[in-house]
């Protein structure tokens, strides 16, 4: 598995990025550190399905960098229109708009809740650190869309995945977009190594159907 661990400082400071590094994790504060690795590594064995096992080859497949970094009381960790230092974000690092398209692997860094890593708390359960990571991976990869709805279906595709994987409640609906995907493609049997290339699978009918044939 390809982490490195650098301290708030190093990742800021232009030239110590490690050859060919992907993954970065925050390790100013061990404890969210350690969960955030452990979780990737339940990711990377299959221990969440074989979804998020692609999501992760996918992420440490890129040719630019993710860092994951914790929510703190430093205003810069902050989403732009939460004033409360509460919400989890993505943020791509280019000049271009925030929710505009990107064609082309942009390195991210993407806060997270640390209690949203934390198995303790019932935030946990929803899979935000799953969601975000699809965001930043479709960034990494030149697949990010402009268009909000569809950036919200890939990511509770994979969430979807997550949660299945652990027992957790499925998303229905998100944040008043319908994410059906994730359940139909299971129901067609299309969660399977075989069609991991298609992963997430926004139209999993005629996923099926071209199978068929």
């Amino acid at each position: 598995m390809r982490i490195y661990i650098l301290s708030t400082l190093a990742f800021l400071m232009v030239g110590v990025l490690p050859a060919g590094a992907v993954l970065i994790v925050d390790s100013s504060d061990p404890s969210f550190h350690s969960l955030v690795v452990q979780e990737v590594d339940h990711m990377k064995k299959g221990d969440r399905g074989v979804a998020c096992q692609i999501l992760i080859e996918r992420v440490e497949g890129s040719t630019v960098t993710t860092t994951i970094r914790p929510l703190t009381k430093d205003e810069s960790t902050w989403h732009p229109n939460d004033r409360k230092g509460t919400r989890s974000h993505v943020m791509p690092l280019d000049t271009k708009v925030r929710g505009a398209e990107r064609q082309q692997p942009t390195s991210a860094i993407l806060y997270l809740h640390p209690r949203r890593i934390d198995p303790k708390y019932s935030l946990f359960r929803l899979g935000t650190f799953v969601h975000e990571l699809v965001l930043a991976m479709d960034l990494n990869g030149g697949t990010y869309s402009g268009d909000y709805k569809i950036r919200e279906k890939r990511a509770v595709f994979f969430r979807n995945a997550w949660c299945d994987a652990l027992g957790f409640n499925l998303i229905d609906l998100s944040d008043r977009v319908p994410t059906p995907e994730y359940q139909e493609a299971k129901k067609l049997g299309l969660l399977s190594k075989e069609y991991s290339a298609n992963f997430p699978i926004l139209d999993p009918a005629a996923i099926a159907a071209k199978n068929q044939h």
